[in-house]
């Protein structure tokens, strides 16, 4: 990824968890999970053809949606999730249906690191 979205992704990140825990433990834990799972993908759009910079702010857009769904307001507010996965999607020049799919393909990332219940609450900033 491009440095600007690196950043951008970054500071979404860390802005969510740090509102939710006040550590950063909870932004590394976010990376770790789909770090290298969200770089795959990305790699497999670019060879398709997409730039990294569109790639980027479709993850991008599908962390901020699939968290919210994931979540709800406990992890952070819906106008911001909503906001976040708005200016993501201007950002980007590719029909919605090829946005659709990607996003689906990041959020499907998302939840198969779910499948326990402790993982999902962990990463939303409840106690097991």
């Amino acid at each position: 990824m491009t440095a600007a979205i690196n950043t951008r992704l970054a500071l979404f990140g860390i802005g969510m968890f740090a509102a939710l825990s006040g550590s950063s433990h909870a932004a590394s834990y976010a990376e770790y999970l789909f770090g290298e799972k969200f770089e795959a993908h990305i790699r497999e759009m670019v060879a398709d053809g997409i730039t990294r910079k569109d790639a980027g702010y479709i993850a991008y857009a599908a962390l901020a949606r699939g968290s919210y769904e994931l979540c709800g307001d406990h992890l952070f507010p819906k106008s911001l999730a909503y906001g976040s996965y708005l200016q993501s999607l201007k950002e980007t020049s590719l029909p919605q249906p090829v946005v659709d799919r990607h996003m689906r393909a990041f959020e499907n990332i998302m939840k198969a690191e779910f499948q326990n219940e402790r993982e999902l609450m962990r990463y939303c900033g409840s106690r097991p």
